[in-house]
């Protein structure tokens, strides 16, 4: 269940619907979303800039650096959740309900 109400939340500030982004989530797991919260609060001001500027015009940049820190299946799920919201909704909100995990 731990999932559904991450998918919940989540669902809420990118505003698309559960069923748009369950599936990738539910493939991604709990474990690396934490992984990918864990690793943005852990970047100086700086890189977590240029990891945003990056984002907005380079995204094969952010999933090379994702498959580093998930492996490549999960870093292509992000792919599917980046195509409904921007980098900055998507960390943003994973922050937000990462603890209903």
């Amino acid at each position: 269940m731990a999932i559904e109400e991450f998918a919940d939340c989540y669902g809420a500030r990118v505003q698309t619907t559960v069923d748009a982004i369950i599936d990738d989530l539910r493939n991604l797991g709990a474990d690396s979303i934490r992984r990918v919260v864990e690793w943005n609060r852990n970047l100086r001001d700086s890189d977590r800039a240029l990891v945003l500027a990056l984002a907005g015009i380079a995204s094969t940049v952010i999933i090379k650096i994702l498959e580093k820190l998930l492996g490549p299946t999960a870093a292509i799920c992000f792919v599917g959740l980046l195509g409904g919201a921007s980098w900055a909704l998507l960390i943003r909100s994973f922050t937000e309900c990462v603890d209903l995990l």
